[in-house]
């Protein structure tokens, strides 16, 4: 007999062979109305989700659809282990990872929904990097036609824009709508600073700090100038850049400059705003390390010692 709360139907019992990820076979029940557990059979998993006509994925394979009701009923052949979800078709909801097992006793596994919102972020300037006040980085806005959808909640936001200062602002995201926030940055200063990593080195080729790493440190975009002088004011290296914000790096190999010391003269400006800075640099061939014929030989040898191990092992 039914339990009068219930309506139990079984449509279509499918039955599907998978080969892949542990899952050996199962038995799809698609039913209409709420399921009874006691009605089951062994090894049974009720999903469910609260919302209609969902596809439900067992460890990366559909298993199957919820009914009007927000229920799938999968019977598996044994105990063991996975990990299912759900995928909406509308953006307003989306589902978590749920980690279950299969016992002999029929159970249930609650996918719950979140339900999300649309943040439409306007603004003087794009892109702008959203993140959330402890770190987490929620996404990037490149125009206002480019949104986010984040769950809804009351959220502390840190929106960043290259070159201009952060924006924190507390901010309600409501589910199943849109939400615009209007942002007004302040661009930042001018602030640059470089160092030479070494600031000493040796262009000889033996593979031991052959180069030196020019490292420029632009509070926001640029234009930069960077040359390297000699003492008597020969120019022996000059290069136009575009700094972006951050780090920026340069590498000079010492071509076309003999042993000694070196200007490094750096000018940046955001067409606003020029800044200079100087450093040294000085060049030295006089050590040699032999570390290149060092590696060459241990090359050398593994390959040999490989080759060895092949042709005896036949």
């Amino acid at each position: 007999m039914f339990k009068r709360n219930f309506i139990y139907a079984v449509l279509l019992v499918l039955i599907v062979t998978l080969n892949t990820l542990g899952i050996a076979s199962f038995q799809v029940i698609i039913s209409i109305g709420n399921v009874s557990l006691s009605s089951l059979p062994d090894y049974s998993v009720v999903f469910f989700t609260g919302e209609p006509f969902v596809p439900i994925y067992v460890d990366g394979k559909q298993v199957g659809t919820t009914d009007a009701s927000g229920y799938l009923v999968v019977r598996f052949e044994g105990p063991a282990s996975y990990i299912a979800w759900a995928v909406s078709s509308s953006w307003q909801v989306s589902f978590e990872r749920v980690y279950f097992t299969v016992e002999k006793t029929p159970k249930i596994v609650r996918l719950t929904p979140t339900v999300n919102g649309k943040l439409v972020v306007f603004s003087n300037t794009y892109p702008i990097h959203v993140y959330l006040k402890d770190g987490r980085y929620i996404g990037t806005v490149t125009d206002k036609s480019n949104e986010l959808i984040i769950p809804q909640g009351n959220y502390e936001f840190v929106f960043s824009s290259p070159g201009y200062s952060d924006i924190v602002q507390s901010f309600t995201v409501h589910g199943r709508k849109e939400n615009p926030i209007w942002l007004e940055f302040k661009e930042q200063p001018l602030n640059v600073e470089f160092k030479l990593v070494p600031e000493k080195f040796s262009p000889n080729g033996d593979w031991f700090e052959d180069e030196t790493t020019i490292k420029i440190y632009s509070s926001k975009s640029a234009s930069a100038t960077l040359q390297i002088v000699d003492f008597s004011g020969k120019i022996v290296y000059n290069k136009e850049l575009k700094l972006k914000p951050g780090a920026n790096e340069i590498i000079w190999n010492g071509e076309g400059a003999s042993d000694g010391k070196y200007r490094v003269i750096l000018q940046v400006s955001d067409g606003k705003t020029a800044v200079q800075k100087e450093s040294t640099v000085e060049v030295d061939r006089s050590q040699y390390t032999y570390r290149k014929e060092i590696v060459i030989t241990l090359l050398v040898l593994s390959i040999a010692g490989i080759v060895y191990l092949v042709l005896t092992s036949k």
